[in-house]
């Protein structure tokens, strides 16, 4: 009786210890393809501080086109423009608009030739 006591817990700690091991593998596993994913693109800046305080017209133009690019792909799941000239075109409009709201301040303004 003593000695399939001992043959259990023997048993029972084995499998513990594989339950562990395979655990741990599975975790380093996990780690591994996580790490070597590439990670999201990252949204380009559109300019320099220094930038922004020698041409904050140009950069705040760029602000509003890298913005609204970005929402837009964020909401479409695609590129704007990809299922049609209609996508490409509201994009467009929302970055002039922004433009406008958004950059009458820093821009002057300009006669239209």
């Amino acid at each position: 009786m003593k000695l399939s006591c001992q043959k259990m817990l023997i048993s029972r700690y084995t499998h513990k210890m594989q339950s562990s091991v395979q655990l741990a593998f599975l975790c380093a596993v996990l780690v591994v393809i996580v790490s070597s994913s590439p990670s999201p693109p990252q949204p380009p800046k559109a300019c320099t501080v220094e930038e922004h305080s020698e041409m904050p017209c140009i950069c705040c133009k760029k602000d509003c086109w890298y913005t609204i690019a970005s929402a837009a792909t964020h909401e479409l799941g695609h590129m704007p423009g990809e299922a049609g000239e209609r996508e490409a075109l509201a994009t467009l409009r929302l970055i002039r608009a922004c433009m406008i709201s958004d950059c009458a301040g820093v821009c002057l303004a300009r006669v239209p030739f």
